[in-house]
């Protein structure tokens, strides 16, 4: 995992970086976040389970925290390669064309859709827990940039629904879905898989 790309935006202490990118990595790996261990994270992490417990009340704590952090620092990156396109077909496929340079990342994102879908609404989070104030604040953060996005596309007369619920929801879920390809592999023409993807982002908008 890239350790530079993901220092960006915050300053988590040296151990909790060391068990973010150690939960990253396992998940990358091929590890299921359901059957992961501590001690399997720890010793990833090259750390003793006692000090992970300093900083950390429980796997789920951990996982999750790892996951907020991954996708936060993620969702960055692909901000400022968005920001330098002028048309929002090349903005919609410069997204496209990052998930599937990093590729050999794509399982922690499926993670976190798969979290998300089984979830309770977020009103009902306990914010008092540390865990779920992350997720909660990495999943908030979603909404404004997703609106961001959207705005070009409504700038150039691209889409015609104004339901924020939808508009978000389509985008969402035409990522997903090209995220899922890329996790199957296989020999695909990536242009047309593209234009697919971005095409049907249209459709169901208008």
């Amino acid at each position: 995992m890239n350790e530079k790309n993901i220092n960006e935006g915050c300053n988590p202490s040296g151990k909790e970086l060391a068990i973010y990118l150690a939960v990253i990595d396992l998940i990358n790996e091929g590890a299921d976040v359901s059957s992961m261990k501590v001690g399997d994270i720890t010793a990833k992490a090259g750390i003793g389970k006692g000090t992970a417990y300093e900083y950390f009340q429980s796997k789920e704590e951990m996982v999750e925290k790892a996951l907020g952090f991954y996708i936060m620092n993620q969702i960055m990156t692909v901000r400022v390669n968005v920001s330098g396109k002028e048309k929002f077909r090349d903005k919609f496929m410069s997204i496209l064309d990052y998930m599937e340079e990093n590729r050999d990342q794509i399982r922690p994102f499926l993670w976190i859709m798969r979290l998300k879908s089984q979830s309770v609404d977020i009103s009902t989070l306990d914010t008092s827990s540390s865990s779920n104030s992350d997720m909660l604040t990495t999943i908030s953060f979603l909404v404004p940039l997703a609106n961001w996005f959207l705005s070009f596309a409504d700038a150039e007369g691209l889409i015609s629904e104004k339901t924020e619920d939808y508009r978000i929801s389509a985008l969402l879920s035409q990522i997903v879905q090209f995220a899922f390809y890329l996790h199957l592999g296989g020999e695909r023409d990536m242009d047309n898989l593209k234009e697919f993807i971005y095409q049907g982002f249209l459709k169901q908008l208008n």
